[in-house]
């Protein structure tokens, strides 16, 4: 397969102004509509095109197919103090998330810590996302998901897990610290901006139906499942998400009968003024942080960074305009 990809182009405001209209023509209220094109362009900036606007072809379908309720409201299931419960309704998971932000933040500030699930939710968008609100509030937080199977157990073959995202943020006294990632090999919208584009993706992230290790994004599709990353050690930490997302949200874990689908998502927020101060804690998280990146890399050209510094990288890059991948903006035009 290739692995050049033709790319073009777009000021962000064009993009913005074209994801909106695409999700108000399906339906979407306005208010919606912009937040959540702002919560694809975001990730398109940070350089997660497959969390991007590429998503809006899956979301379309899943309005068409009723998976997704565009004007669902969510809301407050059950609420005791710094445990909340929220019912997203099967509608947009972005505004799921950011309800939830705004109920943790306020009982996270209240009572030092809080933890929100969120029921009949649909796909979240980036999870770094929320990492980096709540850490604008001088809040610490770790929000996790299960999610449609996709990838096979260490060992296996079958799909049985979610990609599982987890994510955390840390507040200093600079940019935060953001850990963003899948526990599979790969986020499945990373194959599906590999299979859009043609080109092939690293050994050891997918297998064929038969089990077989493959670089062809196109085998996932036809049968096949992710590999977990990291080993048993991945594997292991999937694990712990499918069944704290899925039983905690009340969307079960996925390989469970009564799971159908969607996005059993958690957070949990800490208030670190409620320990030693957040100005103190911000200090000491930034004195490490100095300390990490003043570390000699091993090769020159590559020195060390912490998890948030890529993003921040990618979004100096596409400023002011974003680069984005020819056959994708054309998909979405076509919408």
């Amino acid at each position: 397969m290739s692995t050049d990809v033709s790319t073009q182009l777009i000021s962000r405001e064009e993009l913005l102004s074209l994801s909106t209209e695409i999700l108000i023509k399906w339906n979407t209220p306005a208010a919606f509509a912009q937040s959540i094109a702002e919560s694809l362009v975001q990730a398109q900036e940070a350089g997660h095109a497959s969390h991007g606007v590429i998503r809006l072809i899956e979301y379309t379908n899943s309005i068409t197919n009723k998976v997704i309720i565009p004007d669902a409201q969510p809301t407050i299931k059950s609420d005791h103090k710094a445990s909340v419960v929220i019912d997203a309704h099967w509608g947009w998971g972005q505004i799921a998330c950011k309800f939830a932000v705004e109920v943790a933040t306020k009982k996270a500030k209240e009572f030092g810590v809080c933890a929100v699930s969120i029921a009949n939710c649909n796909h979240i968008g980036r999870v770094g996302e929320y990492s980096e609100l709540f850490a604008e509030q001088d809040l610490i937080s770790m929000t996790w998901c299960n999610a449609d199977p996709a990838v096979a157990a260490f060992g296996g073959k079958d799909r049985l897990f979610g990609t599982n995202p987890f994510a955390a943020g840390i507040p200093s006294n600079g940019k935060p610290v953001v850990i963003d990632f899948a526990t599979a090999s790969s986020a499945e919208g990373k194959l599906r901006v590999a299979k859009a584009n043609g080109v092939s993706v690293p050994p050891g992230t997918v297998i064929d139906k038969n089990g077989v290790e493959s670089t062809n994004p196109e085998d996932f599709y036809n049968g096949g499942a992710i590999l977990p990353f990291g080993g048993h050690k991945g594997y292991c930490l999937s694990l712990m998400i499918e069944l704290l997302g899925g039983a905690l949200s009340g969307n079960h874990p996925s390989m469970n009968a009564e799971y159908s689908h969607g996005f059993g998502t958690v957070m949990v927020v800490i208030d670190p003024d409620k320990f030693f101060g957040a100005g103190l804690f911000k200090d000491e998280i930034s004195e490490a942080i100095t300390a990490i990146k003043a570390t000699p890399p091993a090769k020159p050209e590559n020195p060390v960074l912490v998890p948030g510094d890529v993003e921040n990288q990618q979004r100096e890059k596409n400023s002011p305009k974003i680069t984005i991948s020819e056959s994708i903006l054309n998909s979405i035009r076509a919408l």
